[in-house]
């Protein structure tokens, strides 16, 4: 199984230089944040570079975060609707020339409505007919704070009524424990959809990464069948900025490996 990180939970100066500590720790990809700021400059030639980077420092890009979905499905006006479907085949155009293959939507909606489990099957359904041409599959995410299907079990369901071959769930084995939804109860509920999955503490539980049910899960996975890969999403440890290490990283691959990553 290959095993990556968040990029925004790595240190180095710049996105090339967090790939290139990456590898050195041991992981196999990087996985970066497209936000608002991001939007303009996605495409294929960003793409390209994000390989050619990739291929410098040995730590591809398989995957990314689009940022900016939130509440895309939701939308009413078809202008738009149609500007969220464009940046978000634009993102899928980015991540393909990059060499990846999934896109996590974080499913964070300001606001529900009795109209958004039509919006977004829609949406979602269109949006996979597109990433499908790039060879992408996207993975929505769980976010405890949305107002719309905010837990694992609740974004399955959604997953299952728009029942895409490039649409399913990016798992968080700790997300739900903010909503007290159980980790491994929704992991073997939604094992079936997922397309890949992240992997950290729960720093407001005080469970920390090695307390988490990290090979229960991965049981859970590959009784379903899943082949894909594993994020980590965790931050470092240091207080001061000026002082922060890629320590928190090496120490979470060796806990992967000693649970069977």
């Amino acid at each position: 199984m290959e095993i990556g990180s968040c990029a925004a939970q790595v240190v180095g100066a710049d996105l090339e230089a967090k790939m290139a500590a990456l590898k050195s720790i041991g992981f196999d990809f990087i996985e970066p944040a497209w936000r608002e700021d991001d939007k303009p400059l996605l495409g294929e030639a960003l793409g390209n570079e994000l390989r050619k980077q990739g291929e410098r420092t040995g730590c591809p890009v398989r995957s990314a975060i689009l940022s900016t979905f939130t509440g895309t499905g939701a939308r009413r006006d078809e202008a738009a609707r149609a500007g969220d479907l464009h940046v978000l085949l634009r993102a899928c155009e980015t991540l393909a020339a990059a060499g990846g293959d999934v896109l996590l939507l974080p499913n964070r909606a300001a606001a529900n409505g009795p109209d958004y489990d039509a919006g977004y099957t829609a949406f979602l359904r269109e949006a996979g007919d597109r990433a499908a041409t790039f060879g992408v599959k996207l993975g929505i995410e769980h976010i405890p704070a949305s107002k719309y299907r905010n837990s694992a079990a609740a974004v399955f369901e959604l997953a299952e009524m728009v029942d895409h071959p490039h649409v399913g769930v990016y798992f968080d084995i700790a997300n739900g424990l903010y909503i007290d939804e159980d980790p491994l109860e929704a992991a073997r509920k939604v094992a079936p959809r997922v397309v890949q999955y992240h992997v950290k503490d729960y720093a407001r539980g005080g469970r920390s990464f090695e307390a988490m049910p990290l090979r229960q899960v991965k049981e859970v996975m590959d009784a379903a069948g899943f082949r894909g890969r594993v994020a980590t999403e965790i931050g470092p440890t240091e207080a001061s900025p000026d002082a922060q290490t890629n320590a928190h990283l090496e120490a979470a691959l060796t806990v992967l490996r000693q649970n069977g990553f």
